[in-house]
């Protein structure tokens, strides 16, 4: 296929979700190749990118928008979860506000396996030769990412920030919690 630079499935904002969406699955499918305090680094670094990235993506006219697929199974969600979690071990836990005056433990493993999911689905999608897959790659990126995978990779990047920035400020009081 000859890439169409008038075409939006190709647009810069696009290579660029996709170029980030890519290293970040990159690196949480080798994550046991390397030091955990490699993997927050880096994550330090791609997760706002990718946020910002994506908040500029738009939707584009979708030629055929039922052709819409998923990839990650289960099973490869599971083994990509125990694997982040095995990595982040003791640092996994953390809590969230949910609402006012409600904390809730969180894994950041699954936050992060949620992230890596539609991403790994972006690229999937969009890998495939039709227009109209890579026009659905990107609308459902677009509205996962307001639905589901912005907000937790806020929450995830919050307490990464912790993780890379210890001596900072939590992320809740201890006395709270009591």
């Amino acid at each position: 296929m000859e890439l169409d630079p008038n075409e939006p499935v190709f647009n810069k904002s696009v290579l660029e979700v996709l170029t980030i969406s890519n290293e970040l699955c990159l690196l949480i499918d080798n994550s046991d190749k390397y030091e955990k305090s490699e993997v927050f680094n880096i994550l330090h670094r791609l997760l706002p990118l990718l946020y910002l990235k994506a908040s500029l993506l738009k939707k584009v006219p979708a030629s055929n928008p039922d052709a819409v697929e998923r990839f990650v199974t289960e099973e490869q969600y599971e083994i990509v979860y125990q694997s982040l979690k095995k990595l982040l071990s003791a640092e996994d836990l953390f809590y969230v506000i949910q609402k006012k005056e409600i904390a809730i433990k969180a894994s950041l493993a699954e936050y992060l396996t949620d992230v890596y999911q539609d991403m790994k689905d972006f690229l999937m999608l969009y890998q495939k030769p039709s227009i109209s897959a890579k026009e659905n790659a990107i609308n459902e990126c677009v509205s996962l990412f307001e639905k589901n995978w912005g907000s937790k990779l806020l929450t995830a990047l919050q307490a990464m920030h912790i993780l890379v920035y210890p001596s900072g400020s939590k992320i809740i009081d201890k006395d709270y919690l009591q």
